[in-house]
């Protein structure tokens, strides 16, 4: 999704349509937010963070105070710090069906993992860390427990699966350079 976002902004030749498309896909992002689809949130504002895309100072010139107004919330919504915790705040708020971004609870089990010996001193399994790896699988399924009442769109899913659509990092960046190319130091 991330590369798609990318990719789309980078396909415009002039900053008016480029910047457009950064507040359509801001605003795609905040859908996101408003279905408690916060990997989607996750995926468009890190493309729109990526070097490629940030640097590109004339076009963020021209997206409007709202739109950066919104993008600041919604990455102060799934940023990192803290362990993630305005996104562990909003999900314990927020009711299912959701898309959790689960590099969290990934971090979170590598913590456990790393962390906690499978063995207690006395050479027992370690039902402690059991229970911790149970609570955040439990809070996964949770979100899973309810389905979203969206109907499929094909040419949606053909959309974000097209492959043809994706331009590489490199190329990315390239591009980047050549609509504005870096100022002599």
């Amino acid at each position: 999704m991330s590369n798609l976002v990318a990719s789309q902004i980078m396909n415009y030749a002039d900053v008016g349509s480029r910047a457009n498309a950064i507040e359509k896909w801001v605003a795609v992002a905040d859908i996101c937010r408003c279905l408690h689809n916060y990997n989607g949130v996750l995926e468009i504002t890190s493309a729109l963070n990526r070097s490629a895309i940030y640097r590109l100072k004339k076009t963020w010139a021209k997206v409007s105070k709202q739109t950066k107004a919104l993008m600041d919330k919604l990455q102060k919504t799934i940023s990192s710090e803290g362990r993630f915790k305005n996104l562990r705040e909003t999900l314990k708020n927020c009711n299912p069906p959701a898309v959790p971004y689960l590099g969290m609870y990934l971090t979170d089990l590598a913590f456990i993992e790393e962390g906690t010996p499978n063995f207690t001193e006395e050479g027992l399994v370690n039902f402690s860390k059991m229970r911790m790896i149970s609570h955040i699988i439990r809070e996964i399924r949770q979100f899973q427990q309810t389905s979203y009442r969206i109907d499929h769109q094909p040419k949606v899913t053909q959309y974000l699966l097209d492959k043809a659509l994706i331009i590489d990092e490199d190329t990315l960046y390239e591009l980047s350079l050549k609509i504005e190319p870096r100022l002599p130091a």
